[in-house]
């Protein structure tokens, strides 16, 4: 797999190249120090797999890169580092929804360069190596699901065969979750007759950007959730990062710093479970794309309340991670290609 490493720092880049140059299988092709040197790399060596790539930078800035990128180039796979600050966390949440596949914490001053090469192998090369076991690349995601428009299961059937209409609606996604979401909300025309709630795997500020940005797309009501918020129809509730978020019996939300689950902070499984055992109403659940194994375990709890539960498909997910991990539980999921989330949601929302 080739590398071209994009950053204005040349301790940063040095720190990248030698975090990645051990690891089997990478190679390092070339390292720039901003956009408009690496658009043109990109544009000269086709053959490049991933980019590392600094949101910060003179010349050509990251954002401006994955545009012009993505022109010509929707095939190589691209990682953002970020700085974790409020206007880093917003753009590198823009960064995901216009064509980037993941983050990185940008740390500065570790102490050492020792320390920032450590740093950076134990954040980074875990998301390369997810992303390049995917089956299809962001190119072939992108032509499957404009062929399939409206293809695949019958939404209409699916709704009009359910026995009870949902109370609740639960999401979890990780790796490429901010992109599908984004699709997902764009589509939705209905102010929804049902409450709302996601786990998406983001450090803290970045939910609350998140949550910012999906508001300004659908009638629903999207916010970043607080402790003692109680769920109610037309209102989506975000998990804060870094908090695990719970439903009580009494419909309002519980925050805790417990244990990591599944390595995370939020876990799709703690809201899962908690909804389990807390909601006694018709639950609908969705997995969208994602690293790792969250919400299988949930999702095996709420299949025994009856819940109608849903992933999203191989073919249209950056990360088939935590949907194929619901795949192989054995409670059958509905799996929906990725354009047909939003009329699923239209359609409940409607449903008497």
């Amino acid at each position: 797999m080739k590398v071209l490493i994009v950053d204005d720092s040349i301790v940063y880049r040095s720190a990248i190249s030698q975090a990645l140059e051990t690891v089997p299988g990478i190679i390092i092709a070339k390292s720039v120090s901003n956009g408009e040197l690496a658009v043109k790399y990109l544009q000269d060596n086709a053959d490049i797999d991933l980019i590392t790539l600094d949101m910060e930078m003179p010349v050509l800035d990251g954002m401006e890169t994955i545009r012009q990128v993505r022109k010509f180039n929707r095939h190589v796979t691209i990682i953002v580092f970020s700085s974790f600050t409020k206007k880093g966390a917003e753009r590198t949440i823009k960064a995901l929804s216009i064509g980037a596949d993941d983050f990185v914490e940008k740390v500065e001053g570790t102490g050492s360069i020792e320390g920032s090469i450590s740093m950076i192998r134990k954040e980074l090369v875990p998301r390369i190596e997810a992303l390049q076991k995917r089956s299809f690349s962001r190119e072939q995601i992108e032509n499957t699901i404009k062929d399939n428009i409206s293809g695949g299961v019958e939404i209409e059937n699916i709704v009009m065969n359910m026995s009870l209409k949902p109370k609740l609606i639960c999401l979890g996604c990780s790796t490429g979750g901010p992109e599908a979401l984004t699709s997902i909300f764009k589509t939705i025309t209905e102010n929804l007759t049902i409450p709302m709630v996601i786990v998406q795997h983001m450090p803290p500020m970045f939910t609350q950007k998140l949550a910012e940005m999906l508001d300004k797309l659908s009638p629903i009501e999207v916010r970043e959730a607080q402790h003692g918020d109680t769920i109610r129809a037309g209102l989506c509730l975000i998990a804060p990062g870094d908090y695990h978020m719970e439903i009580t019996p009494e419909l309002k939300v519980k925050l805790n710093q417990d244990e990591k689950v599944c390595f995370v902070r939020p876990a799709v499984d703690v809201l899962f479970k908690s909804i389990s055992r807390n909601f006694t109403g018709q639950v609908l659940s969705i997995i969208l794309t994602g690293m790792g194994d969250d919400g299988a375990n949930g999702c095996i709890e709420l299949k025994k309340r009856g819940a109608y539960q849903f992933i999203q498909d191989e073919s249209s997910c950056i990360v088939w991670g935590m949907p194929g991990a619901v795949s192989r539980t054995g409670i059958n999921p509905t799996t929906l290609k990725l354009d047909q989330f939003g009329k699923l949601l239209n359609l409940v929302s409607k449903r008497v």
